[in-house]
């Protein structure tokens, strides 16, 4: 039997939210994040309909950068996890591939490597998020030492990421962001700094890169705050047909654990979708 569960993808409600972005953020530039299969959207859909209309993306692993290049992306693509071993990192090398240093590891291999080209580098700094990056008081040291690194393409990038942006009254982002800019002052190279809510909230958090993920799709990243507010459309409907009406009495429970008890006599329609629709 053929699933009847659909999800439906607008293209064109992607390319009005990535126009809400541009819009947010007029002084930087915007590095599209399709990790996870953008979201569950579909990577490759997703970057073919907005190749041309930003100017970077960015993915979890090597493997997801290859298969943007190997689409015909010529934009920089980063990968956000970096590389695990210098086979990794090889092939991100011969793929053109930009990647996030946040381990030591990530250094000594970058030193020891054979590589056929040098990379770009973006280090990550924990300046509060204390999930994956540099202790922020190592920034100069670890900048230093990629400089020199033949292993290197240009200045390293400087970025980080924010815990609690999607609080708006939390003083959260403002003391990570005054972290990162008094440790990264006077190192040369391009900044990263603000996801969906800081691209939106907080704009004293814009620097020459802003990385839009959630808003994209157009999913409000504010609990309080729906989507519409910002001007985001949905890009993804997901729909299945009513396949069963049931007459229920008041008191009757329905489903696992009885989780909803009908208040009053009433009609119960029973919808084709479940764990093997994702």
């Amino acid at each position: 039997m053929r699933r009847t569960a659909r999800a439906v993808i607008d293209l064109d409600a992607l390319r009005h939210n990535l126009g809400r972005v541009r819009a947010a953020a007029p002084g930087s530039r915007i590095m599209t994040v399709v990790k996870a299969d953008a979201y569950g959207h579909g990577m490759l859909r997703v970057v073919a309909a907005l190749d041309g209309l930003c100017e970077a993306f960015a993915v979890t692993c090597v493997d997801e950068g290859i298969a943007l290049r190997d689409m015909g992306v010529s934009v920089p693509v980063l990968v956000l996890q970096g590389f695990r071993d210098e086979a990794e990192l090889a092939a991100a090398s011969a793929h053109r591939l930009s990647v996030t240093v946040y381990q030591d590891f990530h250094l000594r291999l970058l030193e020891t490597a054979r590589l056929s080209v040098p990379v770009p580098v973006w280090i990550k700094l924990d300046t509060g998020m204390h999930r994956l990056g540099f202790p922020a008081s190592l920034a100069a040291s670890i900048h230093s030492g990629l400089s020199k690194c033949a292993n290197v393409s240009g200045a390293p990038g400087l970025m980080t990421h924010f815990a609690r942006a999607d609080e708006p009254s939390s003083s959260s982002t403002k003391s990570q962001c005054e972290c990162f800019d008094s440790e990264t002052a006077g190192l040369c190279g391009e900044r990263s700094l603000a996801n969906s809510a800081a691209i939106l909230a907080h704009p004293d958090t814009h620097r020459e890169w802003v990385r839009p993920g959630i808003m994209l799709y157009g999913a409000s990243p504010f609990a309080d705050m729906p989507a519409a507010h910002h001007g985001l459309r949905p890009v993804m409907t997901v729909t299945a047909p009513i396949i069963a009406v049931n007459a229920l009495r008041s008191g009757d429970a329905v489903g696992y654990g009885g989780a909803y008890v009908c208040e009053t006599d009433m009609r119960v329609g029973i919808v084709a979708i479940g764990y093997g629709d994702g």
